[in-house]
């Protein structure tokens, strides 16, 4: 799908460790899609991991703006780089990660207020031991790679992208800016979690469960003290909450991880086993899925996060794109059934890439996320949560239980080239909206099916949330304090939800151009669950040659500088500090070691302010670990489009990249349900009318 890219990885002096980890991952992600790489010289270290193992092309004393000039007939180069802010860029077509060279996972998860959701309100915030901040980046950096690919085999216009790294993890914590504009925040809450993790007999299970769950609950642990009157209401159990952990807790203890897996499948619960990097191996549903594959040294590393479920060609010839500067996917139309935050937010991104979202939903049954908690005000009901994944959208009320309603969207379907859907499996096949109903009413068209965990497999179909797909993906085991029990951030993050949107969007993207292209009615099935594992590549290559997966073992696997770690400050605030060198050390007053005591002893006698500043002047880096509030007061976040605001004033997200030559914008608020419908179909009848006239 990308065969016509060429990509060179330029690796700046002032690069930073996950900048350098992000360019690589999106690199070779772009290559298994059919791009060709180029390095400007040797790749740097830290990249030697098979996970990051893909043929390069070496260019050697060519200036990388020359090499871009140089390109064969058909054929875009792009030159994917990054540094340090405010590095000068090149004319070519490039990406450009700008990153300050002392960034690390700690302080990228601390500026963006991710840390602030993760651990214990008495202990220091938490960072995940992978390199999940990199690869996070890392998939925003492909997402524009694909972009800018489409954008030229569309309309043969060269574009350029920046994206700020920083920027990018306080995207994905876009709901801590939204619940601070409304004056929460959104912090970690360590023993009163509404989601517990709790000990079991070979190591620790995530509780996930719905109000709607508990009667489930308690015929699976079939406790009789578990039927008392007073934990019969949700009221009951807030007020008595000792009171039924200390049963549900003991239940846990005496099960294992598989029974318990094999367990809330059964009863509908949407817990699971906190897996560690070692249980992903031999995962059932991982090992249907077929998701490691053997590099020739025997390492074992993911493979990429989706399947192609079916694909049937036709006897169409391409679509004709005409010239024209727009955006990668103008002209394309996408009917979505995307709901809450991962179905919804891709489709929110594809809007953003220029295709025209159609948010279809029942006239009585809308998307969950808009009566979620915070709606402003009885004339504006829809949640401010609601507005972020669903502006730049039109909306269309269609109801598919009746024959009227599934006419008027086969019709749709019939001039759209993606359905997208997030439902829970089998819904969309009872309402009659199969594979093949849709290729037969268009024999071009994509569909892209967003789920927790794959269309199959054992236990695929069962419900989860982004909390359970944390525990279940390996991010709540590297996500602990020295106890080693595992963190699992609860609805305030739900970090696979944010993630699979930048790979999500980018795939569907690519895969609906080539559909269009070559007359391919195609269905692909995209695991949120495997995005988040596909993040642990470098950890799983690691674990596999016998490495231990504790958390402090992978944090050194996966390449940590001499420091890099959270300290609490005499403001009782916490700081992420970083240092390169050892060296270092003889530039601060006060401080004669970077051990992790040493440097814990001396931050606690000064402010957060005056630490970072003392760690910056001394050629290292640092941040205060920050939350919402500190997020939205960030003017560049907003400078560089991360946040934004739709045209009636509500605070949105805004895009993971830029493009520079046509940029993304916020151009209509989020629609009401049915808004657009009489709008839609009267412009259909009138083409129809128009073409059979």
């Amino acid at each position: 799908m990308l065969r016509n890219l060429e990509i060179l990885q330029v690796y700046s002096d002032s690069a930073s460790i996950p900048g350098k980890k992000a360019l690589r991952f999106a690199a070779c992600i772009a290559k298994s899609f059919g791009a060709a790489l180029y390095a400007s010289g040797k790749l740097p270290q830290g990249l030697e991991n098979s996970f990051y193992e893909a043929e390069d092309v070496q260019v050697v004393g060519v200036e990388p703006s020359e090499w871009a000039k140089s390109a064969p007939d058909e054929t875009l180069r792009v030159i994917l780089t990054t540094g340090a802010p405010g590095e000068p860029a090149t004319n070519a077509p490039h990406i450009n990660i700008s990153l300050e060279r002392w960034q690390t996972e700690e302080t990228l998860f601390a500026s963006s207020g991710i840390a602030h959701l993760l651990g214990d309100p008495d202990k220091a915030p938490l960072v995940p031991a992978a390199n999940y901040a990199a690869h996070t980046i890392g998939y925003a950096a492909f997402a524009a790679i694909v972009s800018i690919a489409l954008k030229y085999s569309r309309f043969g216009e060269k574009d350029s992208a920046t994206i700020n790294g920083a920027g990018v993890l306080a995207w994905v914590n876009w709901k801590s800016a939204i619940h601070a504009s409304l004056g929460g925040e959104s912090k970690r809450k360590g023993d009163q979690a509404e989601w517990p993790i709790l000990d079991c007999e070979d190591g620790h299970t995530a509780f996930v469960f719905n109000e709607r769950d508990w009667a489930s609950i308690v015929e699976m642990i079939d406790e009789p003290a578990l039927r008392a009157d007073e934990f019969s209401t949700f009221e009951g159990r807030q007020a008595n909450r000792d009171g039924y952990m200390k049963h549900v807790r003991a239940w846990f203890e005496k099960h294992s991880k598989a029974f318990l897996s094999e367990t809330m499948v059964k009863h509908a619960i949407p817990g699971a086993p906190a897996y560690t990097v070692s249980d992903l191996f031999s995962d059932p549903l991982l090992l249907h899925r077929d998701a490691f594959e053997k590099k020739p040294n025997g390492t074992k590393v993911p493979k990429l996060p989706h399947r192609v479920a079916e694909e049937i060609q036709s006897e169409l010839g391409p679509v004709i794109d005409p010239p024209a500067n727009k955006l990668p996917l103008s002209g394309l139309r996408v009917l979505d059934f995307g709901i809450i935050t991962a179905g919804a937010g891709v489709s929110a991104l594809l809007a953003d890439m220029g295709a025209e979202v159609l948010k279809i939903e029942a006239p009585n049954r809308a998307d969950p996320f808009r009566i979620w908690p915070g709606a402003p005000n009885s004339d504006d009901p829809d949640s401010p949560v609601f507005k972020s994944n669903n502006r730049n959208k039109l909306g269309i009320a269609l109801d598919l239980k009746t024959e009227a309603g599934k006419r008027e969207f086969f019709d749709l379907a019939k001039s759209a080239d993606i359905v997208l859907e997030n439902y829970r499996r089998g819904v969309l096949d009872r309402l009659g909206i199969t594979f093949d109903a849709l290729r037969e009413a268009n024999p071009r068209i994509l569909l892209a099916s967003i789920s927790g965990q794959g269309l199959d497999g054992p236990g695929a179909e069962h419900t989860t949330f982004g909390s359970t797909l944390e525990a279940s993906s390996g991010f709540a085991s590297l996500t602990c304090y020295e106890d080693g029990v595992p963190v699992i951030s609860g609805r305030n993050l739900n970090y696979p939800d944010q993630i699979v949107c930048l790979y999500g969007a980018a795939t569907v993207a690519a895969y609906a151009v080539d559909c269009r292209r070559h007359g391919l009615a195609r269905h692909i099935d995209i695991s949120q669950r495997d995005c988040a594992v596909y993040q642990l590549g470098d950890a799983l290559a690691e674990v596999s040659n016998s490495a231990d997966d504790n958390a402090d073992t992978v944090r050194r696997l996966c390449g940590r500088p001499t420091l890099s770690a959270m300290f609490k400050c005499a403001t009782n605030q916490y700081v992420a500090l970083s240092a390169e060198h050892p060296d270092l050390v003889k530039e601060i007053d006060g401080l004669d070691s970077l051990d992790l005591l040493a440097v814990g002893k001396w931050a606690e006698n000064l402010s957060a302010d005056k630490a970072v500043e003392a760690f910056i002047a001394a050629g290292g880096g640092g941040v205060v670990s920050g939350n919402g509030f500190t997020i939205l007061e960030d003017q560049s976040l907003f400078e560089s489009d991360i946040f934004a605001h739709s045209p009636n004033g509500a605070l949105v997200k805004g895009f993971p990249f830029q493009l520079s030559g046509s940029p993304m914008k916020i151009f209509s608020n989020s629609p009401k349900v049915g808004e657009h419908t009489d709008e839609v179909f009267s412009l259909m009848r009138a083409i129809d009318s128009a073409a059979s006239g």
